[in-house]
């Protein structure tokens, strides 16, 4: 939760950088540009990285790479892991 608010107070730090006073008579093009830019590569990039980790972990996961996390606990101790 804290790197979500994190990024959301980075992300007013460039706005009021990339949005200047003299792109006014143009309707901002340059900072609505750079801010439309921002928002593909990273909607974009951390989608395909997230698909991309989550493959890898499932793999893992069906080969029983994992499996000795599990051994020697209750189903209990298991539920109480939660997602590891």
């Amino acid at each position: 939760m804290g790197i979500v608010i994190g990024w959301g107070n980075l992300n007013g730090v460039v706005s009021s950088n990339i949005y200047q006073e003299s792109d006014s008579a143009t309707g901002y093009r340059t900072g609505h540009s750079i801010v439309f830019a921002y928002l593909f590569l990273f909607l974009l990039g951390g989608s395909g990285l997230q698909y991309v980790l989550l493959k890898k972990e499932n793999a893992r996961r069906r080969a029983g790479k994992l499996d000795h996390l599990y051994e020697g606990r209750s189903e209990k101790e298991v539920e109480a892991l939660g997602d590891i």
